[in-house]
């Protein structure tokens, strides 16, 4: 079973921003309770450079969400974009 698993963060406004910072400062009691490593490997929004309440790992950034899925291995992807269509449908899809 791996151990590891990879997430990535579609939208990153109230609740995306919430969700990336809670996996991230609770990273370790996660990890003790389901001994599974929580890897944030993707993250993406509108503006890469807008002013967040947490910090954002740069590295990790796409501008295009649908490139998320084309290029790395992902095994839980959080789309907290909140629209029923557009790139919100074709990131679910």
């Amino acid at each position: 079973m791996n151990k590891k698993i990879n997430i990535a963060i579609v939208g990153l406004g109230q609740i995306g921003s919430y969700l990336y910072n809670e996996l991230n400062v609770k990273k370790k009691d996660i990890e003790l309770k389901t001994g599974k490593i929580i890897n944030i490997v993707a993250i993406s929004a509108k503006n890469r450079n807008k002013n967040r309440k947490y910090k954002i790992n740069k590295k990790i950034f796409y501008n295009n969400p649908l490139d998320i899925i084309k290029k790395i291995k992902i095994d839980v992807l959080f789309e907290a974009i909140g629209q029923q269509d557009g790139i919100s449908k074709k990131v679910v899809e």
